[in-house]
């Protein structure tokens, strides 16, 4: 049974990290296998001569993102997690200690030793739920109330620092702002956007890996762009957002629908599918249901990408707002094989007419690029790039996240009241754990049209996860029953208590 080294008493990190990481490391080079015993809790507390409390945690966080597994009675084994290195590719080097020791110093590959700088644990938890508002029922007004799954609330925007901001670029900028710029983007904002989702993300890029972009759909087209001249198609997650689907099927790459399983992608039938050039995936909050994909899925995709010479498109579309702990690192940041294109947005964060996405390209893709596009503009205003690098340069955007995070916290936990106390318990929620959205069941009998009208009456507006279905999409029947996607990120906690109260109404029929 393998115990960590003795710590080192110099060491600052804190202890269950040092524990953590040896375990995580381990378990990725495969010098761990599947079904290798940990020892308990209390046998490595006292090798270590520490109390049970940082072992604790440091179990916690590993099986909360799939390293290992507590089984009944047979304590906390490792669950099968694909290693990103063979046994046969491991020198003697790799078999050293893998303590406490930092990346600069250890003699693990280039691949690994990137990884460990972000192999932070990822499971904090929020403050406890805040009690429920009162009982009584909202006042009616019939004002519309929509559940939009796209919407953030645009009244929190800092727009008079954002002003200030712009017009602090404009001044600076001067005639520098009349020009063009950079087809990729502005390398102020590139450089801030690699820190950014380096600290926040573990992804691993060079700045000029960085296309800057006008929206996610733009991102998209880019990329199809990128691989045009592969006569394979590319896979979608059956379930996704109905406008990228759209832009795969306009721009010729024949979307093909992979089911889900309940954490995400099903790397099973993904592998029965055939020759693929690709797949795009939701895999840190698949949209619209809500699953996370675990580190042994992740790490199989990632095997697979490289044996089928194919792509996997990454859209992180909402990593700021995870309430219950902290997402896995990015798939990209995983990535030793260079087949992750990692797709990111400002658009859940601030506002989505500020029309700000980017692109990571892996090598390969970012020589195509330079080859044929470096004759295309830029496809987003230079003066709104330099107003988003100044605002992320004084800290503003680190600020407005956390101030937000929290509103949507507390809104989050009004819908969960909201929906117990109006459904009265008939109601099932599922996908809350991140994002701006989650699932609501409920099964009265009744047809999604039927249900559907009733909120139309209501003045409420959602819609049913069968919309979001790709055979829906692509002009199919949506099913006889499905959960609703009820977005909560563009309304305050009144609205939501309100539109949950009328809803639960107007479904039970109480008039």
């Amino acid at each position: 049974m393998l115990m960590p080294p003795l710590l080192d008493t110099k060491d600052s990190k804190p202890v269950y990290l040092s524990i953590y990481r040896f375990y995580r490391e381990h378990i990725l080079l495969g010098l761990l296998p599947h079904d290798a015993k940990l020892p308990s809790i209390r046998a490595l507390a006292q090798h270590l001569g520490i109390s049970r409390n940082p072992v604790e945690t440091a179990y916690d966080h590993l099986v909360s993102e799939g390293y290992i597994a507590n089984k009944p009675k047979s304590g906390y084994t490792v669950a099968p997690v694909m290693p990103i290195l063979g046994a046969n590719e491991t020198d003697d080097s790799s078999r050293q200690q893998l303590g406490p020791a930092s990346p600069a110093s250890d003699n693990r590959t280039p691949a690994i030793a990137d990884a460990a700088a972000n192999d932070a644990p990822l499971s904090t938890r929020e403050p406890a739920p805040h009690d429920a508002h009162p009982d009584a029922a909202p006042s009616l007004d019939f004002a519309p109330i929509d559940f939009a799954y796209d919407a953030v609330r645009q009244e929190d925007f800092p727009l008079r620092i954002w002003t200030r901001l712009t017009t602090r670029a404009m001044r600076e900028a001067g005639s520098a702002l009349f020009g063009y710029g950079d087809a990729r983007g502005e390398l102020r904002l590139r450089r801030l956007i690699q820190s950014y989702v380096r600290q926040n993300r573990g992804v691993r890029c060079d700045p000029e890996q960085i296309i800057v972009t006008a929206g996610t759909q733009q991102a998209a087209i880019l990329i199809a762009q990128l691989l045009e001249g592969d006569t394979r198609p590319l896979g979608v997650e059956a379930a996704m957002h109905p406008g990228l689907y759209r832009v795969f099927a306009r721009q010729r790459l024949r979307p093909q629908p992979i089911p889900l399983d309940s954490d995400g992608i099903s790397c099973d039938a993904l592998e029965r599918n055939g020759e693929l050039c690709g797949v795009y995936l939701t895999p840190s909050h698949q949209f619209p249901y809500g699953g996370i994909l675990p580190a042994a899925k992740r790490l199989r995709l990632l095997q697979w990408a490289s044996s089928q010479e194919a792509w996997l498109i990454e859209d992180d579309y909402d990593s700021e707002y995870v309430y219950d702990g902290r997402p896995l690192p990015s798939l990209q940041g995983m990535d030793r094989f260079g087949r992750v294109i990692y797709m990111g947005t400002f658009s859940k964060a601030l506002v989505p007419s500020l029309r700000l996405s980017y692109v990571v390209l892996p090598p390969f893709l970012l020589d195509r690029y330079e080859r044929d596009f470096a004759d295309v503009d830029p496809t987003v205003s230079r003066l709104t790039q330099l107003t988003m690098a100044a605002f992320m340069e004084d800290g503003h955007m680190e600020r407005h996240t956390r101030r937000m995070k929290q509103c949507y916290i507390a809104s989050r936990r009004t819908l969960l009241a909201s929906v117990e106390r109006h459904f009265q318990g008939k109601a099932a929620v599922t996908g809350s754990g991140s994002g701006l959205h989650l699932l609501l069941a409920y099964e009265n009998g009744l047809p999604i049209t039927e249900l559907l009208e009733q909120s139309r009456r209501a003045r409420i507006g959602l819609r049913p996860v069968s919309d979001f279905h790709a055979q829906a999409i692509g002009g199919g029947s949506p099913s006889s029953f499905d959960p609703f996607v009820l977005g909560y990120g563009g309304l305050t906690e009144a609205e939501i208590e309100e539109g949950i109260w009328r809803l639960g109404r107007a479904w039970r029929n109480d008039e």
